[in-house]
């Protein structure tokens, strides 16, 4: 796809660019609608239907550049677009989406928080070689061994969720009289997991679009890979979070920041350590840049979380996300 699209002409590029665009938002408004109504439908919380389905779905495109990316023996690509996107989720999209409605924090977000920070832990501690002098300008290393540890860890998160929301599955049929039937659930996911799909194939034509004009108007390689790339594979994200608190589904918006999040560490950079032959070599420059603000900023957002009065991630917590975020651009750029 991307040398199809890298010898097409600037016009086409455009309209690409355009009808790309387009199919994200319409794909991202599909997917929400059905993710309520499953939700409402089967008595199961908009926070888990966003940590899970919605989470999955919008990690696609993550998952198939890392797994491109390992393949051309781009390792540093996969592990810079994995930790980028945990750091665009946490500080861009949530603080999008806080400024765009309102983010509630159910109490139940604490469990998929202790997911998010302890796989942080486990990736940069992990992969540490040296603690002497030169900690900050010597490579590190994740084996494989991590990398399957993450792969194992996937069944378990997918299916913490509904361990607490089991009784209000039960009290929801009771209430309604009438059991959950497999059908409907099957048609709602297929329909929801369908417009994922299209949300990450749009995502994915979009990135090679602009990629492909920055390239042809004289931007620098590093910019594109520090900004373009980070930025593009997020806009699943950023869109499905936007929306969802715009039309009042905050609790989606929150569930969907913190799934893909983890599903970026778990299953994204699960399957680029393992399928990496003796793991994958960590530049010494994430241990200046990409890991202390991957750090930084899933500690501020622990902190908004549990230090909130109105259970929400408030305007101005979301504009502290957002210079977060702008600061970790700028980083990127004279890095």
């Amino acid at each position: 796809m991307d040398t199809f699209i890298s010898e097409q002409s600037l016009p086409v590029l455009i309209i690409l660019f355009l009808a790309s665009l387009a199919a994200l938002s319409k794909a991202t408004d599909f997917l929400i609608d059905h993710a309520v109504v499953l939700s409402k439908k089967f008595g199961i919380s908009e926070m888990i239907i966003g940590a899970t389905i919605v989470s999955l779905g919008t990690t696609l495109p993550e998952l198939a550049i890392s797994i491109s990316a390992v393949l051309q023996e781009s390792t540093d690509l996969a592990l810079g677009n994995a930790v980028g996107s945990v750091i665009t989720n946490t500080a861009l999209v949530l603080g999008v989406g806080s400024l765009a409605g309102s983010v509630p924090v159910l109490r139940n977000t604490s469990g998929r928080l202790l997911f998010l920070v302890s796989a942080i832990f486990i990736l940069v501690f992990g992969s540490i070689r040296s603690w002497g002098g030169d900690f900050f300008y010597s490579d590190g290393h994740l084996p494989r061994l991590i990398g399957f540890l993450f792969l194992c860890a996937i069944p378990l998160y997918l299916s913490s969720p509904f361990w607490t929301s089991e009784k209000k599955i039960r009290r929801h049929e009771s209430k309604e009289g009438a059991p959950i039937r497999k059908k409907d659930l099957l048609m709602e996911g297929s329909l929801i997991l369908s417009s994922g799909a299209v949300v990450a194939f749009s995502a994915a034509v979009l990135i090679s679009t602009v990629s492909t004009l920055a390239a042809r108007l004289g931007v620098s390689k590093a910019i594109i890979a520090g900004t373009v790339i980070a930025f593009g594979t997020s806009l699943p994200e950023l869109s499905t979070t936007f929306t969802s608190a715009r039309k009042g589904y905050g609790g989606l918006a929150m569930g969907n920041v913190l799934g893909a999040s983890i599903l970026n560490i778990l299953l994204v950079l699960g399957v680029s350590i393992s399928v990496s032959p003796g793991g994958l070599t960590v530049p010494a420059l994430f241990y200046r840049v990409h890991f202390p603000i991957a750090l930084s900023v899933v500690g501020i957002l622990t902190y908004f979380i549990f230090n909130t009065r109105k259970m929400e991630i408030s305007n101005r917590e979301g504009l502290v996300l957002l210079a977060i975020y702008l600061f970790y651009l700028f980083f990127n750029l004279v890095a």
